[in-house]
């Protein structure tokens, strides 16, 4: 059976969507409260290497830069933000058009999942 990692394309569109998906936060005005206080110059690398873990690929991201209790640690604490939330998101789903993924609606579904 095929991992959502291998159909998505592997590292290569995972880094491009985490690259896509960082440029539209950062230009949309609320979304990018959450970078206000600065982030890693290679956060899309990272972002791509946990997203590709946690869809069936390598173990990148926890080989590299620690667990999913670490991520959690990270991004908690700050309250709820629904509205940043359903931005966040819709740039996802317009990330993931960036990257070109428009034809297969299967996977976007569960990539936006």
């Amino acid at each position: 059976m095929q991992t959502v990692y291998e159909a998505a394309g592997g590292a290569d569109f995972f880094l491009a969507l985490a690259n896509a998906w960082h440029a539209r936060v950062m230009a949309d005005d609320v979304v990018s409260h959450a970078f206000s206080h600065g982030f890693h110059t290679d956060h899309s690398m990272r972002l791509a290497a946990y997203w590709a873990e946690a869809l069936g690929g390598p173990p990148d991201y926890s080989g590299s830069y620690g667990d999913e209790t670490s991520v959690v640690r990270i991004h908690s604490g700050n309250g709820p933000h629904d509205e940043m939330d359903r931005r966040a998101t819709a740039c996802f789903d317009q990330a993931l058009t960036d990257v070109g993924l428009t034809a297969d609606n299967a996977l976007r579904k569960v990539l936006h999942d």
